[in-house]
């Protein structure tokens, strides 16, 4: 591969910027454009070097770095140049290394070649995007589990499980007679055990999801029962327009936040009820659709005059009884049952605490499963298992069918078996310069 080259610090004013150039020609392409301040000094891996980096019209002071191949984050010599962070002097940079003979970096071609050199699994550099793209606490463990190679080592324990399978029954189609039994023989528990590691890792999906994308909260009610202000509090800010006037908030109002590390996307709607007013009977569709796609939803009360308990949305629901700091804290005796008071902030905090705790129980410190394309290969792999467990009595070639089928869906999590199209899909999802 020809020798690559591309900023990998956003563009704008800061105090430092980065270039990086990898590839067989990277070092050579250096020393054409870096003087070290000590005259005598030369390249050394890992060590960090003072010096003037020459553009074609400006020079800058800054540092540079060498790795080696196979210290390198590509797997192929790299050096990175660390100067002053302006626009100009990154572009300027980058065109004095391509003026050397490197050519722009595609979207996440160093991650690519790391991929490809065996630096990472597919499923470790989607671990490296995710990072980036993290938007709390909770998103940015289950991405560095995933860039830290734990799911790559759950799903390869699984595929060597069947590898050893197929390997055991293909041997057997060629000498029937001494093999066929022995190979048989542990096929049963083997398959079952491969199909429950599967539902172990599937079943922390949810979870996932929620500490990817966040977990959508709703809040329901009947109009004045102060769903805006509790939607205030619970953010710190004024976000959503409050008045003692019912049929205030006539759309939905959504904004974020993080709390205990979990991003939580609120959506502020308008009151349940029925009426003649077109925009109004149009913001209560809205919030029933609110209602409809959000993960969990708050059905707010207000303590002094409460009504019937929510709707059944299909989903968790948490009653909230609000206005509690006037008309006191007893509330009825039933699970995800708060009494707030969105004046006050009296127990917003145990409520959002629930509602969190909702969001990642039963999850411990296991491996989070959050991107789609992965939850797609496991279930594709599961029902291939499930599909040789039930063959089990059929021919050898027909399990055999199925074991590749569940062999090659978990590959394409890891790169084992991933397609150039999946490959590249997956690289699509990165900047230039990553």
């Amino acid at each position: 591969m020809n020798t690559i080259a591309a900023i990998s610090t956003p563009i704008g004013v800061g105090g430092v910027g980065i270039v990086r150039v990898s590839g067989d020609e990277a070092l050579r392409i250096a020393g054409a454009i870096f003087d070290f301040a000590n005259k005598s000094a030369e390249w050394q891996p890992l060590h960090m070097r003072f010096g003037t980096f020459k553009a074609k019209d400006f020079c800058d002071k800054g540092y540079a770095v060498y790795f080696p191949a196979k210290r390198a984050y590509t797997g192929e010599d790299t050096v990175e140049f660390y100067l002053h962070g302006g626009v100009r002097i990154m572009q300027g940079a980058l065109d004095a290394i391509l003026a050397q003979g490197a050519r722009l970096a595609g979207r996440g071609e160093f991650t690519k070649r790391a991929f490809l050199s065996g630096r990472l699994s597919l499923a470790d550099a989607e671990g490296v995007i995710d990072m980036i793209n993290a938007e709390s606490a909770a998103g940015l463990r289950a991405a560095y589990a995933l860039m830290d190679g734990r799911l790559s080592r759950e799903i390869n324990a699984i595929s060597d499980r069947l590898e050893a399978l197929i390997a055991g029954l293909e041997a057997s189609l060629d000498y029937p007679d001494e093999m066929e039994d022995e190979a048989l023989a542990p096929l049963s528990d083997e398959l079952n055990g491969c199909l429950a590691h599967i539902d172990r890792l599937l079943a922390s999906a949810s979870a996932g999801r929620f500490a990817r994308q966040g977990l959508k909260v709703a809040l329901i009610g009947a109009p004045n029962v102060g769903k805006s202000s509790l939607l205030n509090c619970m953010l710190g800010s004024d976000r959503a327009i409050v008045a003692d006037k019912a049929g205030t908030t006539r759309d939905t109002v959504e904004a974020a936040m993080e709390y205990n590390g979990v991003k939580l996307i609120l959506t502020d709607t308008a009151g349940l009820r029925e009426s003649s007013d077109e925009v109004e009977a149009e913001g209560v569709e809205r919030a029933k659709r609110a209602a409809e796609s959000a993960d969990v939803v708050l059905h707010v009360v207000d303590r002094s005059s409460p009504q019937d308990m929510a709707e059944i949305w299909g989903k968790p629901v948490f009653e909230v009884f609000n206005k509690c700091d006037v008309y006191g804290f007893a509330i009825p005796r039933m699970a995800h049952a708060h009494a707030v008071s969105a004046k006050t902030g009296e127990g917003v905090g145990e409520l959002l605490d629930d509602v969190v705790s909702f969001a990642v129980a039963d999850v411990g410190d296991g491996e989070l499963i959050a991107n789609e394309r992965h939850i797609s290969a496991l279930y594709r792999a599961k029902d291939a298992l499930k599909a040789a467990i039930a063959s089990s009595d059929r021919t050898i070639d027909c399990i055999l069918i199925d074991l590749r089928e569940a062999y090659d869906a978990l590959g394409e999590i890891t790169g084992r078996s991933a397609s150039e199209s999946i490959v590249d899909s997956v690289f699509d999802r990165f900047c230039v310069g990553k």
